[in-house]
């Protein structure tokens, strides 16, 4: 038999490692208390390394740790019982012995909606008058280093309660996570919220909806089915995973968060057809997440841009084309994106490019999701000019899927400029600079000229568009589905 050499270096690494793990799957048995305020935690893992973690944590003023604040009575101990000596290096970090297998048992306070969140109750922990959502991120800590196998939940809930997750189920209120990220970037609800099983797009979708939005749910499968089919065109096959939960509460905040393989939405009203321009956007917004920003993902912060402001946009003119939203709502967006950029630069004062505004996301969202909207219009016009209509946008992002649309593999805005030439022969760098790599507020009269409208600006905020006759009415209805 042939013997195969291994570098040193790897052998080592594999033999502190893979070939250290037990092979054995790793297990949590969550128990949550009748009246929904402790959930005891019990995990049976193996530990990779010298470090639990909770991950994604978000310190506030109040909460220097963020969510590791609501741990209690932590212990872990190795398979013979004896006690594990523990430090807390603070924000969710624990230093223990590892490279063996350990059992860990802590509790965790329930109170997170107690407090305010920097990305949002929606996405940390909250209750309803039916239960409540919590992401994998406020319940579970896990080995820092690396997670090896399987990993499997069961849950023992308040009486009349049902476990809604997006993983795959072993029946009961029992599910198996493939992989760390499965495990911890996703949301959980627990309770008597009602859920329906549909399939869009080429996967999977769990809609567990609040009470108050149950009756009208056809209105939002609807929706759901409408974008799905045409992200699913746009970019050519399925985003990577098999299934997704949508789960849908009424919050004051309006907003949502994607996860891995779910989705926490607040909406405001009542999620009927006269709001749904308001909601569905929104909605429509994070299914468009399952492939730009879960599947089609950018190496690092400094194109978040393209993962939220490339994602308003052509929400925006999908619904559009899909008839789920009016040509007043079209305008009042596209209205909003100068105004936007002359609040953002001269009313907030905020200092830095496109690019860099993810660093404080929240407070420059303007920046994030307007100063991104415009360079993708930028981009649609750019691309459909020199194809005389043939090509935009959605087809430059069915090739940048085709490539980058595959687990462990990320962009860079060069391999997006590098695409966009092989796609099209154009160079985007010119066009994207000033909108994206330098500070200041864009002038859009050309660009908007170009799409058929006459951009007016009064003062700073006073903003009006104008029907424009000539070949960008064309354009306008390339775009958007119907001339404006």
């Amino acid at each position: 038999m042939k013997k195969i050499l291994l570098p040193l270096g790897l052998f080592c690494t594999l033999s502190s490692s893979v070939w250290a793990w037990d092979q054995k799957p790793n297990h949590y048995q969550v128990n949550i208390d009748p009246q929904a305020k402790l959930a005891h935690v019990q995990a049976n893992l193996w530990l990779d390394g010298d470090e639990l973690a909770m991950f994604a944590v978000s310190p506030t003023p109040q909460l220097k740790n963020g969510q590791a604040e609501f741990i209690k009575n932590l212990q872990v101990r190795d398979q013979s019982g004896a006690l594990l000596a523990l430090q807390d290096k603070g924000e969710g970090e624990y230093q223990v012995k590892g490279d063996q297998r350990v059992i860990l048992t802590y509790q965790v306070k329930l109170n997170h909606d107690d407090y305010d969140w920097p990305a949002g109750k929606e996405e940390v922990l909250y209750h309803t008058g039916e239960g409540m959502l919590a992401s994998g991120y406020s319940l579970f800590l896990a080995p820092g280093k690396k997670m090896h196998g399987e990993t499997r939940v069961d849950f023992a809930l308040p009486s009349g309660w049902q476990a809604h997750t997006p993983w795959r189920g072993n029946g009961g209120h029992s599910f198996t996570a493939q992989s760390r990220r499965e495990l911890l970037n996703n949301v959980m609800f627990f309770g008597t919220a009602r859920a329906e099983d549909i399939s869009a797009g080429g996967i999977k979708i769990k809609l567990v909806m609040g009470k108050q939005y149950w009756p009208q749910r056809q209105v939002f499968v609807e929706l759901i089915e409408k974008q799905m089919q045409t992200y699913l065109q746009m970019f050519g096959k399925a985003p990577l995973g098999e299934r997704f939960m949508l789960v849908i509460n009424q919050g004051d905040s309006g907003d949502g968060g994607a996860f891995s393989g779910s989705f926490s939405q607040y909406l405001k009203g009542h999620g009927d057809l006269a709001s749904r321009p308001v909601w569905g956007r929104v909605v429509a917004h994070e299914l468009l997440h399952f492939w730009n920003g879960l599947s089609l993902t950018p190496r690092d912060g400094n194109e978040e841009w393209f993962k939220e402001g490339v994602t308003d946009y052509l929400t925006i003119s999908t619904m559009s084309k899909n008839g789920l939203l009016s040509r007043d709502f079209v305008r009042q967006f596209l209205e909003n994106l100068p105004r936007g950029q002359v609040a953002a630069r001269r009313l907030m004062g905020l200092k830095g490019t496109v690019r860099q505004a993810y660093q404080d996301k929240h407070r420059n969202w303007l920046l994030v999701y307007g100063g991104g909207s415009i360079a993708a219009l930028a981009m649609d016009v750019k691309l459909r000019e020199a194809s005389q209509g043939k090509s935009g946008l959605p087809e430059l992002m069915r090739a940048l899927y085709a490539e980058f649309g595959q687990a462990g593999k990320s962009y860079t805005l060069d391999d997006l400029l590098r695409v966009a030439r092989q796609h099209s022969g154009l160079d985007l760098g010119p066009l994207l600079h000033p909108i994206i790599s330098q500070e200041g507020i864009p002038d859009l009269h050309d660009l908007y000229a170009r799409i058929g409208l006459q951009l007016e600006q009064y003062g700073m905020l006073e903003n009006y568009l104008l029907p424009k006759n000539g070949p960008g009415q064309a354009m306008f209805a390339q775009i958007f589905g119907a001339p404006y």
